[in-house]
């Protein structure tokens, strides 16, 4: 018993010891006298100058922690700041790390401002923090310690949170910059296989194109460190335009989200209210004013989809409404996959004008190649064309079907690259631009004239072989009451431009039965409507001379049957 009593002894002592020990530590070492040691070795071993304006504080027991200061970091050898930051603090538990274990306290941080540049031969300005001499040459990052059996040490951070901290990138060879600036962001613990809650508001801007936008996240987690994944359960994700005076609605979404960091992979589950794709896009160039020379053309931006060739996708998304290239559509359901560049868009279903969309999409981005095929039933056409292409020729319900493909670098080369077939059909319509009613009245003519720029037709068939962003089209079909249509011709796509022939006919008119032809050219948003009325007069009077020499024929030969007698 005595062994035991003195053991008690000694090991009361041994603390008493520690204790004091720690105590005299504490109360005479300063680690803010080693700040110019510190910023000497900093100096010497990245060339850039480590500024520590305040205070360093530590703790030993029951955890290992410190507290720095007001702190910055210059770019290598210049005296421009690299980073800076207000306060940040972190402690780990002492004795978990005798059983392998890293138990960090809520890890707290302000004030933490980055500029990341990357100059117009490639290089960055941290590439020497990375280990990394030039962006062409990858440096070896050198082997994590582990621990026995090639295990990693564990990771339990009680909680993370960051407040009034920013991140900026800027590209001097193309002059975008873009930044990320953190008002508040806090996480539960964060250890592998405990769930835990995440918070964020942030804002993003950017330059090219200009954005700003107000970011807000909120979720469960979940971390697997053994298998590198992430999951974000329940989450909801709301953007905001902060523009000034912007009257946008918010991008609002909501779901499941996980990440797989082995394979790269994500799945996604995932509901949003309404999405305008067309706001994420540059602004079209102003107009010159009337008798102003117009502006030079600027070089249009190339389609980047290198981002898609490491995409490893799969996932479902529904969205209430979705507004794209000026088209609107509504209950959206999209299934996505994608793999080795290529994206897949299938089911790809909607409502719009009134219709239904049922179709497939896909994107390769190793050859920036796009195909759509897709059924349109029961769309009303008119209001479709108007917003797909400013175009307000046809009135009326219809269906449409389209198997199109393109590729190209820019939004100008796919329309010049666009191939496939197109077909169309309409009932109880209208052709807007011109009455060709009232033009055959006044071939007959007939009064009741009519102010009504607009031709009504029963049904209408039409359908287009499309190259090299040329639809051909010559099986033109149309009807009405009192007019047949039909005609041949081309719309240039890529050109924005229509040359076409089309033929009215009417059986009652006194033109005969001959057709009127009426060319259509000039733009797609404005066309233009001709009708010939000279190579009409000219039909009839050729028609007339020929059935007068067929008169003539028909009394040269009763006269001579006359003879014979």
């Amino acid at each position: 018993m005595k062994i035991v009593k003195y053991t008690l002894y000694a090991l009361g002592g041994l603390v008493v010891l520690v204790v004091v020990a720690v105590a005299v530590l504490l109360a005479t070492f300063d680690p803010n006298k080693y700040k110019s040691e510190l910023a000497r070795v900093v100096k010497e071993k990245t060339g850039r100058t480590l500024t520590i304006d305040g205070t360093i504080g530590l703790s030993f027991f029951p955890s290992i922690g410190v507290a720095v200061g007001k702190t910055s970091l210059s770019e290598r050898n210049s005296g421009q700041a690299f980073a800076r930051i207000d306060d940040i603090k972190v402690s780990l538990a002492l004795l978990p790390l005798l059983s392998k274990q890293v138990v960090v306290d809520r890890v707290t941080l302000s004030g933490l401002n980055v500029d990341l540049v990357q100059g117009k031969g490639g290089k960055t300005n941290f590439s020497d923090l990375a280990g990394a001499g030039s962006p062409s040459t990858p440096s070896k990052a050198p082997a994590t310690k582990q621990g026995p059996k090639g295990e990693a040490p564990q990771i339990d951070i009680a909680g993370i949170e960051v407040r009034a901290s920013s991140v900026g990138w800027r590209d001097e060879a193309t002059g975008s910059r873009y930044k990320a600036t953190i008002d508040e962001l806090k996480t539960g613990r964060i250890t592998s296989g405990v769930p835990g809650k995440l918070s964020l508001a942030a804002r993003v801007e950017a330059t090219q194109p200009k954005a700003d936008y107000q970011v807000r996240l909120s979720g469960d987690y979940r971390l697997n460190f053994e298998k590198q994944a992430f999951a974000l359960s329940g989450m909801e994700l709301k953007v905001s335009d902060a523009t000034p005076g912007s009257n946008k609605p918010p991008l609002s979404l909501k779901g499941d989200v996980e990440f797989d960091a082995s394979p790269q992979a994500i799945r996604f589950t995932l509901a949003a209210d309404q999405v305008n794709l067309d706001r994420y896009l540059p602004p079209p160039p102003p107009k010159p004013a009337a008798g102003a020379p117009p502006a030079p053309a600027k070089p249009e931006q190339p389609i980047d989809l290198s981002g898609l060739k490491g995409l490893n996708l799969k996932g479902d998304l529904k969205i209430d409404q979705v507004v794209a290239s000026n088209v609107k559509l509504e209950k959206v359901h999209l299934g996505v996959k994608a793999a080795g560049g290529k994206v897949d868009a299938e089911p790809l279903t909607a409502d719009l004008y009134q219709g239904k969309l049922n179709g497939a999409a896909s994107v390769n981005a190793n050859t920036n190649q796009f195909a759509l095929k897709a059924d349109l039933p029961g769309v009303a056409l008119g209001p479709l064309l108007k917003d797909a292409l400013n175009n307000d020729m046809l009135e009326g319900k219809g269906n449409v079907a389209l198997d199109l493909q393109t590729a190209g670098n820019t939004v100008t080369a796919m329309k010049k690259a666009l191939a496939g077939n197109a077909k169309l059909s309409l009932r109880d319509g209208g052709l807007k631009g011109i009455n060709l009613n009232e033009v055959m009245r006044k071939l007959k003519k007939e009064s009741a004239p009519s102010s009504s720029q607009r031709t009504d037709l029963t049904d209408l068939s039409a359908s287009f072989v499309i190259k090299n962003g040329v639809a051909h089209n010559d099986d033109l079909s149309a009807k009405s009451p009192v007019l047949r249509l039909s005609g041949a011709g081309d719309v240039n796509i890529g050109a924005n431009e229509i040359d076409y022939l089309a033929k009215v006919s009417s059986a009652a008119s006194s033109s005969g039965g001959k057709a009127l032809p009426v060319k259509i050219h000039g733009t797609l948003d404005a066309p233009k409507f001709d009708p010939d009325f000279g190579a009409l007069a000219k039909d009839v009077l050729k028609e007339q001379a020929e059935k007068g020499a067929d008169k003539l024929r028909e009394r040269a030969k009763d006269l001579l049957k006359g003879l014979r007698r």
